[in-house]
């Protein structure tokens, strides 16, 4: 098991390039001439009292159709709060009724790759670590980012939205786009990042023989000649220098028996954030099955929120 003293001594060799802002302002430019196109569709089998659900559409980085479970409360006029959740690397989206009794709006993406959103890109899983790691600009997680910032927009759109209350949350994938998005996206206002994947790269891929990491271990395998344009392209993509840009509040929740995401490696992610920011630390725990994990997420985002429990 990890220690506070074991990860507060790991030092990083990721550094960032010169060109990081620019490559990101570019992408975010290139994203801003796609017209979101968003589809509304009611799915009445998936509501409830609490809340409305809906099936989303929008168009994401390369023209891609992107989809999503959008959950609405049922009760108050909004506008409402809402949270994006982000997903893991091989689970799908959940539908997120939990929050409509609170007045809460959801939207839970599944970004490319995911059954929902997989016509057009469907590298697997292993795959989707690996696809088009010859260049940053082909990497398959600049289209996997890009669709977590159209989750923005598409809020950002709906006038039942409160656009001054936009949070963010998700573990392991989900984690670390959670810290990337808040990064490129101002509007969120807050978010959790549990158990984060996406950091430290070159750490990763050593540290433990498990996947997801072990792909790029085994990419690296494969192709000798090529490990160092992997790296490079690898520093665009890496959390940790997405989190000295985020600018609002961050929780980190590491689990110190994690034998998927290095804990090391979640760690200098936190380390790197200069905003306001809490490190949540499991003992005892391995990757998401911190038992106190789901409770003080919601609590912390029902402070950020502010919440008044509608219908209670």
């Amino acid at each position: 098991m990890a220690t506070q003293q074991d990860l507060e001594a790991f030092s990083t060799q990721v550094t960032c390039p010169d060109d990081f802002d620019d490559f990101w302002s570019g992408t975010l430019e290139m994203l801003s001439g796609i017209s979101l196109k968003s589809v509304i569709t009611a799915e009445p089998i998936r509501s409830n009292d609490d809340v409305h659900v809906f099936h989303v559409t929008f168009l994401s980085l390369g023209g891609l159709e992107i989809s999503a479970w959008y959950s609405l409360p049922t009760k108050g006029d909004g506008p409402f709060p809402a949270i994006v959740n982000f997903p893991g690397y091989k689970s799908e989206p959940p539908v997120r009724r939990d929050w409509g009794k609170k007045g809460v709006a959801v939207l839970s993406v599944a970004v490319r790759g995911k059954l929902m959103s997989s016509s057009e890109f469907n590298p697997g899983y292993p795959g989707l670590l690996t696809a088009g790691l010859e260049s940053k600009e082909n990497y398959g997680y600049r289209g996997v980012i890009s669709d977590c910032v159209r989750a923005v927009d598409f809020l950002h759109s709906r006038p039942e939205i409160d656009p001054e209350r936009i949070y963010a949350c998700g573990s392991s994938q989900g984690g670390g786009l959670t810290l990337i998005t808040a990064a490129l996206r101002p509007e969120i206002k807050g978010g959790v990042a549990g158990y984060p994947f996406l950091c430290c790269y070159p750490e990763a891929m050593t540290m433990f023989q498990s996947y997801p990491y072990d792909e790029l271990a085994c990419y690296a395998r494969a192709y000798p000649g090529d490990e160092e344009q992997t790296l490079e392209t690898l520093r665009y993509f890496d959390a940790v220098n997405f989190a000295p840009r985020i600018k609002c509040p961050m929780v980190v929740g590491i689990a110190l028996d994690d034998e998927v995401c290095p804990p090391e490696t979640s760690y200098a992610a936190y380390d790197a954030l200069t905003a306001h920011k809490e490190l949540w630390l499991f003992p005892n725990s391995g990757h998401g099955n911190a038992h106190d994990y789901p409770g003080q997420e919601r609590a912390w985002l029902e402070n950020q929120i502010g919440l008044t429990v509608v219908g209670s």
